[in-house]
């Protein structure tokens, strides 16, 4: 069997979801190792080792693959961004969002045969405040429930994010935006302000049902705020990919937008990772055909 000349670098974070990385690691490198020339292996201890690892590695591999949850994968891609390296995604994470929306199948073990007989493709990524985003990024619920989660959460998984989510409802102030772009200005309070690349979030939530990373555009949503009761049954709407349907819910596509909060800093966040801050103001703009994923081939 040839063995294809790519050098692959595989960037595991070991705390990442739930699985025991150990014996996967293993498993991993010999079925790698059987389909390239050099497969090596680093340990990241957080987000910003994670980037560096990426950046070191610029001369000496070809394809750079992410082992963890959706946070790795952003830190990976975020420096491979502009290069002609490829992005590989084994899924290690709770909510797995770009892995999902790329068709990479969720279980690492059938991911590797993505890394192993997939294509390239390049697809666009979106830019908040400096901040690059791949997936979904946005503001108001979303955002304070991923600030909760990533300082008070002690545990990972969909429960957890439950959890926030519904004390995050209860809790959250009133979020007032003015939203300006090259061709209009509206004002509108929200509940969630996302900002799509793909259609869902991790948790299978598709927030934004026409987004497209290919189409050099991102998806503004907003969802305002309603009674708990009175709309759960509408809360359906998230995972049959209709919200587009809901009557709180309104969207549109741009290339570049500017938020600005009417009343007071709004905590958000970008693939799921708390900003760090609350801001008032927000500069966002896609970033078309950025950078080269691996994605299972397409048949026919």
């Amino acid at each position: 069997m040839n063995r294809s000349p790519e050098k692959i670098l595989l960037i595991l974070n070991p705390t990442s979801g739930f699985i025991s990385k150990d014996i996967a690691v293993s498993l991993i490198l010999k079925k790698l190792r059987r389909h390239f020339s050099s497969v090596s292996l680093v340990n990241t201890n957080s987000p910003l080792h994670a980037s560096e690892i990426t950046r070191h590695g610029l001369k000496h591999f070809d394809v750079f693959v992410a082992f963890g949850g959706d946070g790795t994968v952003n830190s990976v891609a975020t420096s491979l961004l502009n290069t002609n390296k490829t992005l590989g995604i084994l899924p290690g994470g709770s909510g797995n969002g770009l892995a999902r929306n790329l068709g990479i199948p969720l279980s690492w073990l059938r991911a590797l045969d993505t890394l192993i007989t997939g294509q390239d493709v390049f697809i666009d990524t979106g830019n908040i405040n400096g901040r690059h985003f791949f997936n979904v990024a946005g503001m108001g619920l979303d955002g304070l429930i991923s600030k909760k989660f990533n300082l008070e959460s002690k545990t990972r998984g969909i429960l957890p994010y439950v959890y926030f989510a519904l004390k995050g409802y209860l809790e959250m102030p009133r979020f007032s935006v003015r939203v300006t772009t090259a061709s209009s200005e509206f004002e509108d309070e929200i509940m969630i302000l996302a900002l799509a690349n793909f259609r869902q979030y991790g948790a299978k939530a598709v927030i934004a049902p026409h987004a497209s990373p290919y189409d050099r555009l991102l998806d503004l949503c907003i969802l305002k705020k309603f009674k708990l009761l009175q709309s759960s049954l509408n809360i359906q709407r998230l995972f049959s990919g209709t919200i587009d349907k809901y009557p709180f819910y309104k969207t549109f596509k741009f290339d570049r937008v500017h938020i600005r909060s009417l009343n007071g800093p709004i905590p958000y966040h970008f693939d799921g990772e708390y900003g760090g801050s609350e801001l008032e103001d927000y500069e966002v703009c896609v970033v078309p055909a950025a950078i080269r994923v691996r994605i299972p081939a397409i048949k026919g």
